[in-house]
């Protein structure tokens, strides 16, 4: 600083047009060489936006796909890893190599690893919705659970316990009409509520996406109620219990959307068409989506090509997407919340879906019928402490809390195994109401006798390194 101030005002620029040049190229040096996570694989596949195919929890990135072995058959694939995507485990099948199981989405909480799918259910030989659940972070996995007939394919979001799924069905043949349905199941997969239905509207309600966080749960999906698809959007404030009207969060001509929270952030993402070819189109809404500010945001901004299939996480003021295109598949990235994008990052594929860990950014996509990893160690630039260029540091001691705000129970997540840590919970007086020594990468806290109001969780680990954060009990 001192130095800088010395400079002259020209020298000044200099450096700062150098900063900004230099920016993107470090910025893609850091993309790591694609790994194929599927080698054996003979027609692999992902989801299409509305359904991520990756789930993340700590250091571990979960990730799932289809392979289509013939026009019959196609078996769903996972494979994981636990050191932020430095490497994966051997592709494991966890539906039978008999059936016929496509286009799948995954949710994460700690060690509960939940799948969802259309496959052709036997009984009937129609579409149908599936679902299984890993209780030890992907080492061994339930049952299916036959959810319901479906028009196209589930999406599956999950928050603490309370896992959610929404099917699209068909309620009438002619004219064709197809409507969104939930399930919620309260005992992490175990049980599931009866069937609630969340649109209701002539015209194809379908490809819905959603996400929770708490107690809030939002969805997003394609409705043709008004003659021509737009993106819809909708949000429960008490666990998917009751919903509040639908909204039209993007007017053009639209299709496959996805939806990112964030604390108070929402962010819906589609491919639209507001006017010629379909671009990446971005609507943001920063009170839990009450109201909504600027829709159909053009981040894409390319009419020379067709951009479809988005997807999108944001981390604070960092927004993270990736989309197919006409030409090549696309990342953007934002630092500042979405008033401007990085150039973007181009590699070869489609259908691709993205997440972060800590530092870490990560895609996964299709090419020439593989599954492929790429990994920017330093990508989620506002979280990472120092640039190196290398890889991240493991030698941060921090934790997530998930749900937060919660009201039965919620998981602390670590960023690397714990081994006699303790814990405690203070009010805001700062008098200790819970402690507890405990090992391990996840401690599930159980409201128990903790009263609702707002609270700090003190982890002391084994090097006596301290970090406080803010928890809210409902």
């Amino acid at each position: 600083k001192t130095m800088n101030s010395k400079l002259p005002n020209y020298s000044k620029i200099i450096i700062t047009i150098i900063v900004v040049l230099v920016n993107p190229i470090i910025s893609k040096a850091q993309w790591s060489v694609p790994v194929n996570l599927s080698p054996a694989a003979v027609q692999a596949g992902l989801n299409e936006s509305m359904g991520s195919c990756i789930g993340v929890s700590n250091d571990t990135l979960h990730v799932v796909w289809t392979d289509k072995l013939s026009t019959t058959k196609a078996v769903l694939y996972y494979s994981r890893s636990i050191d932020t995507g430095v490497t994966f485990s051997n592709p494991v099948a966890i539906t039978s190599l008999t059936g016929n199981a496509w286009n799948p989405a995954i949710a994460v909480s700690g060690k509960n690893v939940h799948v969802v799918w259309r496959e052709i259910n036997p009984a009937n030989n129609r579409r149908a919705s599936y679902y299984k659940h890993s209780l030890d972070g992907g080492n061994t996995w339930g049952a299916n659970v036959f959810i319901d007939s479906t028009a196209d394919w589930p999406a599956v979001a999950v928050s603490g316990n309370i896992v959610y799924i929404a099917n699209d069905s068909i309620t009438a043949a002619s004219p064709y009409n197809t409507e969104i349905f939930l399930l919620r199941s309260l005992d992490n997969g175990v049980t599931w509520k009866p069937h609630q239905q969340l649109s209701f509207a002539v015209g194809r309600s379908e490809d819905e996406a959603i996400t929770a966080q708490g107690a809030h749960v939002h969805m997003a999906w394609n409705d043709k109620r008004t003659g021509k698809f737009q993106i819809f959007y909708k949000e429960s404030a008490d666990y998917g219990v009751t919903w509040g009207p639908d909204i039209v969060v993007d007017t053009a001509s639209d299709y496959n959307t996805m939806v990112s929270i964030d604390g108070a952030h929402v962010d819906v993402i589609a491919a639209g068409a507001p006017s010629g070819r379909y671009q990446v189109l971005l609507a943001q809404s920063v009170d839990t989506g009450a109201t909504w500010g600027t829709t159909g945001i053009n981040i894409s901004n390319d009419t020379a090509h067709t951009y479809y299939l988005p997807d999108m996480v944001r981390n604070g003021s960092d927004l993270h997407v990736v989309s197919s295109s006409s030409n090549g598949a696309k990342y953007f990235h934002s630092a500042d919340g979405g008033t401007s994008w990085d150039i973007p990052y181009t590699f070869t594929g489609s259908s691709t879906f993205v997440a972060y860990t800590g530092c870490a950014v990560h895609i996964i996509y299709v090419n020439t019928n593989k599954i492929y990893y790429l990994r920017n160690p330093t990508g989620n630039s506002g979280h990472c402490g120092v640039l190196t260029g290398i890889t991240e540091s493991k030698n941060n001691f921090d934790f997530t809390i998930a749900p937060n705000p919660f009201t039965y129970q919620t998981t602390l997540s670590f960023n690397r195994i714990q081994t006699n840590t303790n814990l405690k919970i203070m009010d805001m007086l700062g008098d200790v109401i819970k402690s507890e020594t405990f090992s391990g990468n996840d401690y599930v806290l159980q409201k128990e006798t903790i009263k609702a109001g707002i609270y700090f969780v003190q982890i002391t680990d084994e090097n006596k390194k301290i970090v406080n954060k803010k928890i809210v009990v409902e």
